[in-house]
C-alpha cells in the first residue's frame, strides 16, 4: 500500500470468512482492457489496467480454492438503454457509442479472466453494478457480507459499486492492487477518498493472508 494511505495495521479488523466473501471482478472486457479494444483504439493508456490481469487471475485461483464465491460485471450497451443523459457523460462517448455494444468481441471478458462454468455474470447498463441489477440479490442469497472489488475502472465502476456496496452495509474492500484506471490521475485520489469515508483498501497479499489465517481457525 503506498505510504500516503494509512497503514493497514491502523483499521479495526477484517470480518473475513469465507463462506461470507465474495469476490466482484469488474468489467474486465475486450473494450476496457485490450489494445485492440475500445479505449485501445483511441490511445488511452492501457498498461495500468494489463498490469493487473495477473494479479487478478491469481487472486481468482485462490477465492476458487477457498470458498469465496466469485462474481463477474459486464458491461453492456443497448439502444434502448442508451438515454440521452447517458450518452451526454462525456464527449468522447457522445460522439461514438461504439463501446462495449451487444453481441460484440469487446463486450467479451478478457479470457485470462473467463468465468468458470456456474459463476454469475450480473450484466449492467451504467458505472455501478447493483443498479437495476441481480447483484444484490445474488450475494444476500449466498449469504455473503463481505465484498473484495478487483477490476477496472477505479474511478467509474469500481468507485461506484464499492460505495454502493458499502451503503447496502456489505463490508467492502478495494483490491488495492488488482483495480485500475487509465485515467491514472484519479486512480489514488479515488482510493484515499474510499479508505477514509467508506471501507477498506487492501493488496491482494494482504488479503489471501488474512483469508488463510481464518480458515486455519475454522
Amino acid at each position: 500500500m503506498s505510504s500516503s494511505l494509512r497503514s493497514i495495521e491502523k483499521l479495526p479488523p477484517l470480518p473475513f470468512i469465507n463462506k461470507e466473501t465474495a469476490l466482484i471482478v469488474i468489467d474486465m472486457q475486450n473494450d476496457f482492457v485490450s489494445e485492440n479494444g475500445y479505449l485501445g483504439k483511441k490511445h488511452h493508456n492501457m498498461k495500468p489496467v494489463q498490469d493487473t490481469v495477473d494479479r487478478i487471475k491469481n487472486l481468482l485461483e485462490f477465492c476458487r480454492k477457498n470458498g469465496i464465491i466469485v462474481i463477474f460485471t459486464q458491461t453492456v450497451h443497448l439502444p434502448y438503454t442508451d438515454s440521452d443523459t447517458w450518452k451526454r457523460r462525456s464527449a468522447e462517448k457522445a460522439n461514438d457509442i461504439g463501446i462495449c455494444r451487444q453481441g460484440s468481441t469487446g463486450s467479451e471478458i478478457i479470457e485470462d479472466l473467463a468465468p468458470l462454468k456456474g459463476e454469475a455474470v450480473v450484466i449492467k447498463h451504467r458505472y455501478d453494478a447493483f443498479l437495476d441489477t441481480d447483484l444484490d440479490l445474488i450475494l444476500r442469497s449466498n449469504g455473503i457480507r463481505n465484498i473484495l472489488i478487483a477490476g477496472t475502472q477505479t474511478n467509474l465502476c469500481v468507485d461506484t459499486t464499492a460505495r454502493h456496496g458499502f451503503m447496502l452495509d456489505y463490508s467492502t474492500v478495494l483490491v488495492e492492487d488488482c483495480i485500475s484506471t487509465p485515467e491514472t490521475e484519479f486512480h489514488l485520489p479515488m482510493i484515499r477518498n474510499f479508505e477514509a469515508n467508506f471501507g477498506f483498501v487492501m493488496p491482494s497479499s494482504k488479503i489471501i493472508e488474512n483469508c488463510s489465517r481464518q480458515s486455519g481457525k475454522r
